[in-house]
């Protein structure tokens, strides 16, 4: 069993997807992450004990912003759980929500998305 950490509705802009005006104009993506961190009972109260909301934030935002760009959501989602695993070392699980609030289709809805859950590869 993992403590979890959270995020919700990080928003930020990129530039994903299959049509050319998402790839040029960009858009707000939504993120929901959690993540599932060791952390022993009783451990001391630092930052060293536990996973940085704001350090997850800054790595979600570099992908999500850089010239990176996916035309799939899963594509995205696959990269940021990847990179979480990748940069720290307390993260066992991720579940990631990717929003897109604004997808040009002709319906009218909230958002659109996906939601993917990884564990730590071995």
């Amino acid at each position: 069993m993992y403590d979890k950490i959270f995020i919700s509705n990080l928003q930020i802009h990129g530039f994903h997807g299959v049509y050319e005006a998402e790839k040029s104009l960009g858009q707000m993506f939504e993120f929901d992450i959690e993540c599932g961190i060791r952390r022993e009972s009783g451990a001391e109260d630092t930052l060293n004990n536990t996973v940085c909301y704001g350090a997850v934030c800054d790595l979600v935002y570099e992908l999500s912003s850089s010239s990176s760009r996916f035309d799939l959501l899963e594509t995205l989602a696959e990269h940021i759980c990847a990179a979480i695993f990748e940069t720290f070392d307390r993260v066992e699980t991720v579940a990631l929500n990717v929003r897109k609030p604004q997808a040009p289709i002709k319906y009218t809805l909230e958002h659109v998305g996906v939601r993917i859950e990884r564990e730590r590869p071995n």
